[in-house]
């Protein structure tokens, strides 16, 4: 009965098998592109094996999904869900310079009130503030850059390859749960929160997350990118550093933008899908709002059907201006991106700099190879501010693999 319900898995879906970003520094997975396709691929399965296992009965099936995704993601977070997303894209900034870490959801906890990114070094945390400023700033956001990407490709696949689960209580569990996370960091909450943690955490370091609020932290870096990770004081047991940024440690610039952060991220409901409506056979679109290294991006998503084309515009903002960038995929093999972003990805560059990325995939039967290469910047699920060239290696299931089933 099991092989049943899975058999018809991944309608659509590209899983990334290799990535040669799992060869940075040593070996460490996942990579980014390798925990979105795992996890959208989780999803889309089991969305479609509840909703089979329903038969003609929509109200159940669809009433079973939401609380299948309630459970798996908040009552006990399981390896492949958005949690894992989340920490696993903070993982990757940090491990692609070189600081090692544990993602706690695999304790696989249940009804945790927060899961850490854990064994982390300070003095490695140190260094990487030190010599890769931008890319720490990065590493605090990075966990709802994972969500968000998630979030897009489960549309992308619907849009573009005809999958047919069921996504629309995730796609409001993690949008929701982001808006509301990125808001916290300029109340009250921000501080209880961090003395708790820090009380129940004592003298182990490994133990301790490796940044505790996401967005206390990235506001703080954000607008110091110079000052020494030991300026943040000692840790309240005498033990290594004080990691967590509390409410009360900001400036009233930072607390201004950061709660700016919190009512600009309402941007991610401007999203149809939202509302499980598709599009029309031709169009759709979204509009997207994205912490970034050197502050954040606007975006507006366009999903056309024939030409298979998916682009999105940015609008990539810093203290100083905005700049403008362009990214579009071609039938989900070819990828051109144009960019100008701040010159060194820091909050308070005045100058821009060009940049760009080109990708292809080639297929050969089910497996499919895959090259991208950029200049220095920041995208979106790719883990390099500086140029880079990926190779991937994965396994395509596509809609033809299986008979379609709508659910």
């Amino acid at each position: 009965m099991t092989v049943v319900l899975l058999a018809p898995i991944v309608r659509g879906q590209d899983i990334v098998v290799i990535d040669s970003d799992n060869f940075a520094h040593g070996f460490h997975a996942p990579s980014m592109e390798q925990s979105v396709s795992w996890t959208a691929a989780f999803y889309d399965a089991t969305h479609r094996a509840i909703e089979r296992a329903w038969g003609s009965n929509e109200r159940w099936g669809k009433s079973s999904v939401a609380l299948f995704d309630g459970i798996v993601d908040v009552v006990l977070p399981l390896p492949l869900s958005d949690t894992w997303v989340h920490e696993e894209f903070h993982r990757a900034v940090l491990g692609n310079r070189g600081v090692a870490s544990f993602d706690d959801v695999y304790k696989l906890r249940p009804l945790p009130e927060a899961i850490s990114v854990s064994h982390a070094n300070d003095d490695r945390l140190a260094r990487m503030k030190r010599d890769h400023p931008a890319d720490f700033v990065r590493a605090h956001a990075a966990g709802i850059e994972g969500e968000h990407a998630l979030v897009l490709r489960l549309e992308r696949q619907h849009f573009f390859d005809g999958a047919t689960s069921w996504n629309v209580p995730l796609y409001w569990l993690v949008k929701l749960n982001s808006i509301a996370y990125v808001a916290s960091g300029s109340t009250n909450e921000a501080n209880s929160e961090t003395d708790k943690w820090e009380r129940d955490e004592g003298a182990r370091i490994s133990k301790r997350d490796f940044t505790g609020h996401d967005f206390t932290a990235w506001v703080y870096d954000l607008f110091r990118p110079n000052e020494p990770y030991a300026g943040r004081g000692i840790h309240p047991s005498g033990v290594g550093v004080r990691r967590y940024i509390r409410e009360s440690d900001l400036t009233p610039a930072e607390h201004d933008f950061l709660h700016r952060q919190g009512q600009l991220a309402f941007i991610n409901l401007l999203d149809p899908n939202m509302l499980g409506l598709y599009g029309s056979s031709h169009l759709n679109m979204s509009a997207g709002h994205v912490l970034t290294p050197f502050g954040y991006s606007i975006d507006g998503n366009l999903f056309l059907r024939d030409p298979k084309l998916f682009v999105t515009i940015h609008d990539y903002v810093n203290h100083e201006r905005n700049f403008a960038g362009i990214d579009a995929t071609l039938n989900e093999r070819y990828r051109v991106a144009l960019w100008r972003q701040p010159e060194h990805q820091l909050f308070r560059d005045r100058g821009g700099r060009l940049g760009g990325l080109v990708g292809a995939r080639v297929h050969r039967g089910q497996w499919f190879g895959e090259i991208e290469a950029k200049t220095a910047g920041w995208v979106e699920g790719n883990v390099h501010l500086d140029r880079s060239i990926t190779l991937r290696i994965g396994r395509a299931i596509r809609a033809g693999d299986v008979a379609r089933v709508r659910g």
